[in-house]
């Protein structure tokens, strides 16, 4: 009976250790084997706006950083918003927007899943060319495909500075590559950890029962 309970002992830690490492080496074999299918970033823009006016890389990677821009000619597209809301039969508005557009504007990025500086809106910043730009500096932590959301908050003749009108811009489909080397040096310390302590709690189990044979 004593022999089958040390030999059970013995093998606990051996399975717990398996559970850890599993589904670890799972992911990583089929990542090596058959790769992943890869996505180009999709913009899907909600105002009258080109959709390259936002840059974006052509490849995202898990924990790695990388630039949004934004670039827009604030007084021309508050031409068009206001020209839009004018001839929007009653009871229709675009986005809810009500009132005379100004070209001051301020712009915001959001996604659940990013690490975004700045994350609270941006004032515009004028280029040589006339144009207004913003920059976002983003680093993904989950891989996967997921969503960044561009807003515009708009000054218009019913709101104040304090108050602005919120809209949404443009929806960004970003696919995160997965980072295996980055992340075994964020996260494998604790697996490795875990088999020394493992290692060692066997090795002074088989330890006393050899001294006890």
């Amino acid at each position: 009976m004593r022999r089958i309970y040390l030999r059970f002992s013995m093998l606990l830690p051996v399975l717990l250790a398996a559970i850890l490492f599993i589904p670890f080496v799972m992911n990583f074999l089929a990542h090596a084997w058959f790769g992943e299918k890869q996505f180009a970033p999709l913009v899907m823009t909600k105002l009258p706006v080109d959709s390259s006016a936002i840059s974006l890389p052509d490849q995202v990677k898990q924990f790695e950083s990388f630039t949004v821009g934004l670039q827009l000619d604030t007084e021309k597209l508050a031409r068009r918003i206001n020209n839009i809301v004018e001839k929007s039969p009653a009871g229709i508005s675009l986005q809810g927007v009500s009132g005379r557009v100004f070209p001051e504007m301020q712009a915001e990025l959001s996604g659940d899943t990013f690490d975004i500086h700045p994350p609270e809106p941006q004032a515009q910043l004028y280029s040589n060319h006339g144009d207004t730009s913003w920059s976002w500096a983003i680093t993904p932590d989950t891989p996967g495909r997921h969503a960044l959301s561009l807003k515009l908050h708009l000054q218009t003749a019913d709101t104040s500075q304090e108050h602005p009108q919120i809209v949404e811009l443009a929806e960004i489909q970003v696919f995160v590559e997965k980072n295996t080397a980055e992340w075994m040096k964020r996260y494998g310390i604790w697996y490795i950890a875990i088999a020394l302590l493992v290692a060692g709690w066997v090795w002074k189990k088989w330890r006393a029962r050899n001294q006890t044979a």
